[in-house]
């Protein structure tokens, strides 16, 4: 029916076994430490992607929320970070299920729906939840709708709904109040939450080839500034809330290499970055 509305669930099909290619075109927007492909992707009946370890069924769920960062579906299975991360763990006698819970294009409103209508029922009180800022939200940030921005690709609802309220929050102080719900959410649930910025490709444009390529000085300073705004943004939301922290975006603005394009990890990248965040998530995970 074309007059129903539906709030979108962005989520991985369940129960999916099959091979990605890359996309026509795609090779030629990266810096080339891309693989060739294809590679498998396979999910479980809740549309988590399967990291391809043997992990007891019993073993508690981590579950992780983000956006393709996270998703990482151009990597071989057993090379996504989120693999990698729960063999590390593994190893160190912390057996944990590693959900991967990545989804293309998601922003923090829409990550927020998945925690509380989806991850919440699954994991129950105890549960854990990493959940990484996407890179997703940067189109949107300073718009006038903000994380209600209404295309197929952002608006909480489908199809998309033009807001008529003219006082909507955007930029940090909308990011900061969907955070807050989450952060609250997790504390009615006793869900053990754990924020993580996601990194990028940081590099000044001229000194990076790829990025000379790809964007303008102009869009260049533009990316700069709403990163550093959502930077600013969630330290100070995080002295505030108390909520636990991974500032994985800081700790990778010298690893530029790191990734095959602006946002995703290139397979050396994934091996460098779980091996960082498994030892940054040992420290918390009995606090």
């Amino acid at each position: 029916m074309s007059d129903r509305r539906i709030i979108r669930l962005k989520e991985s099909t369940p129960n999916l076994d099959g091979m990605r290619e890359r996309p026509n075109g795609y090779l030629e927007a990266t810096d080339g430490t891309i693989g060739e492909g294809p590679w498998r992707v396979r999910t479980d009946e809740h549309g988590f992607i399967m990291t391809g370890n043997e992990v007891p069924t019993e073993a508690p769920p981590m579950v992780f929320l983000g956006d393709s960062f996270v998703e990482a579906t151009f990597t071989p299975e057993d090379v996504r970070f989120v693999s990698q991360v729960e063999r590390h763990l593994l190893s160190d006698g912390l057996g944990f299920r590693c959900l991967n819970g990545g989804y293309s294009g998601a922003t923090t409103l829409q990550l927020f729906n998945v925690f509380l209508n989806k991850v919440v029922p699954l994991v129950g009180r105890g549960g854990r939840v990493v959940f990484f800022l996407p890179q997703s939200d940067l189109p949107i940030y300073f718009r006038p709708h903000s994380y209600w921005y209404p295309t197929d690709r952002y608006a909480p609802l489908l199809p998309p709904v033009e807001p008529t309220a003219k006082d909507l929050p955007k930029g940090s102080s909308a990011l900061t109040a969907i955070l807050g719900l989450a952060v609250w959410a997790a504390q009615e649930f006793e869900i053990d939450l754990i924020l993580v910025t996601s990194p990028h490709r940081h590099a000044t444009r001229q000194n990076d080839p790829y990025l000379e390529k790809r964007i303008s000085q102009d869009q260049h300073d533009s990316l700069v500034q709403r990163r550093e705004d959502i930077r600013s943004a969630v330290r100070q939301f995080v002295a505030n809330s108390g909520v636990k922290f991974i500032d994985a975006d800081t700790e990778f603005l010298d690893k530029p290499w790191t990734f095959y394009d602006e946002l995703h990890l290139n397979d050396e990248g994934h091996d460098i970055f779980a091996a960082w965040f498994a030892d940054q998530l040992r420290l918390l995970i009995d606090k």
